[in-house]
C-alpha cells in the first residue's frame, strides 16, 4: 500500500464525515489524521519517512482549511476571513503537533523491530 493512501485519505475522510455529520471539524477529524500519519510511517520506506514526518503537520491543517472553507465559506468572506483563519489554524495546532508525534513513534517502532529482527 502506497504511503500516500493513509496520509492523505484518513484525514480527508475524517474532515468530510465530521462536517456532514457534526456541523464542524470535531474529535473524527483530529484522529484519523493522526491514525493516517502513523499509518503512512508504517507503510512507507526509510527513504519516505522525511517526507511523512515533515508532510504531517501539513497535511493536517491543508485538509482543515478546505474541507472547512469548502463547507463554511460564507463565514469567510470580509472581515470574517482573519477571525475565521486564525480560529482554524489555533484549532489545528495540536492535531498537527500530535500527528508528527504518531510518526516519529511510529519509526521508532520500526526501527526496535528492524533492529530486534537483526539480533534475534
Amino acid at each position: 500500500m502506497p504511503a500516500v493512501l493513509p496520509a492523505l485519505g484518513l484525514p480527508v475522510f475524517g474532515a468530510l464525515a465530521d462536517e456532514l455529520f457534526g456541523g464542524g471539524l470535531g474529535w473524527l477529524y483530529p484522529t484519523c489524521a493522526v491514525l493516517g500519519a502513523a499509518m503512512a510511517a508504517l507503510v512507507a520506506t526509510r527513504r519516505g519517512w522525511w517526507w511523512i514526518v515533515t508532510g504531517a503537520p501539513v497535511v493536517t491543517f491543508t485538509v482543515a482549511c478546505v474541507v472547512d472553507y469548502l463547507a463554511h465559506g460564507d463565514s469567510y468572506q470580509g472581515a470574517g476571513l482573519a477571525t475565521q483563519g486564525l480560529q482554524l489554524i489555533a484549532a489545528q495546532f495540536w492535531p498537527m503537533v500530535a500527528a508528527v508525534g504518531a510518526v516519529l513513534l511510529a519509526v521508532a517502532f520500526r526501527n526496535h523491530r528492524a533492529r530486534r529482527s537483526q539480533h534475534g
